[in-house]
């Protein structure tokens, strides 16, 4: 080659050097914080309740969430309470979400339809915006049962429509309880701890309306660890609950719960949580036992890529 050409060819090689950009190397978001939305919130946020007993956030707009609960109460003594609940979830524009539960109970023999309860929640900014992620929800519960086990007591009146039982030659009046209204109100707090462990917290106060006015203040956390993205993670649930009665708030129960959480989902749009809370303190049942099974229709989440947790596929 010729001198000349061979040196014009060196400079064309040191101009096109001078230009060219150094690679930049993106590092790809795990899946389940993967940003779906309007609100650019993490795919793991994207289902509201973020756990067996803990929410978090709210929905994407116009999608859509059934839950199909089982929430097993088993004290140290009596009888255990069953509670069956369905639960349909709307996301809204403008960071709101609606919600409607319905109830079943079965204790002691009795079933019954306790209360039907709706939600309302509103998240004060887009995800990332703000840490935390606050989210405000309030909730109304419209109680239509009786509370049970109802107990005789010798000194007890009676109310109109209310059963007598006649006890070692005497008469025990007893009284039932209905179930009061009640509304509670939460601050739902979540945040994503490096790439694979996801966290929330509610804080929360209840009061019932009518009868014992009893009252509960409390919060709930969980923390939860991606084995395999979306489809199977493992967690560690906490709850605490301070309940009181009118006239007794000085006598409250301090009922603090904790075990392990476990989440699966054997397809893209479903979900199964698992998790059984022990209690702690001697005002604490032995056991809280949830079982949730819920269905997504429109969440983004169309693309699966860890696949099932049952089966053999690549998972992230």
């Amino acid at each position: 080659m010729p001198r000349r050409l061979a040196g014009e060819s060196a400079h064309a090689q040191q101009i096109q050097s001078t230009h060219e950009l150094a690679p930049v190397r993106v590092e790809e978001r795990p899946y389940g914080e993967e940003l779906v939305g309007p609100y650019n919130q993490p795919r793991w946020s994207a289902r509201g309740r973020f756990s067996a007993n803990t929410d978090v956030y709210v929905l994407p707009p116009y999608s859509f969430y059934f839950d199909v609960d089982y929430h097993g109460t088993f004290p140290r003594r009596g009888v255990p309470d069953h509670l069956f609940i369905q639960e349909f979830e709307l996301g809204l524009p403008y960071r709101f979400q609606l919600a409607f539960e319905l109830y079943e109970e079965a204790q002691d023999g009795h079933r019954q339809v306790p209360f039907t309860l709706i939600e309302g929640r509103y998240a004060f900014a887009d995800w990332g915006k703000i840490p935390l992620n606050p989210t405000i929800m309030g909730e109304y519960s419209f109680g239509i049962g009786t509370q049970y086990p109802v107990q005789p007591g010798a000194n007890q009146e009676v109310e109109a429509g209310d059963n007598q039982q006649d006890v070692a030659g005497g008469v025990k009046r007893v009284t039932k309880k209905h179930i009061p209204d009640a509304y509670e109100v939460r601050l739902l707090l979540g945040q994503e701890i490096g790439k694979y462990i996801e966290f929330a917290c509610n804080l929360f106060f209840d009061q019932a309306i009518g009868g014992d006015r009893e009252r509960g203040i409390g919060f709930s956390t969980a923390t939860s660890y991606a084995i395999r993205g979306e489809a199977l993670k493992i967690g560690l649930e906490t709850s605490y609950r301070n309940v009181s009665q009118q006239g007794e708030r000085r006598n409250a129960k301090n009922i603090f719960e904790l075990g392990p959480a476990l989440t699966v989902k054997p397809s893209p749009h479903t979900r199964i949580d698992l998790a059984p809370l022990f209690g702690t303190t001697s005002d604490s049942p032995h056991l809280e036992l949830f079982a949730i099974f819920s269905i997504d229709f429109g969440t983004g989440a169309e693309r699966e890529p860890e696949g099932p947790a049952a089966g053999g596929g690549r998972f992230q």
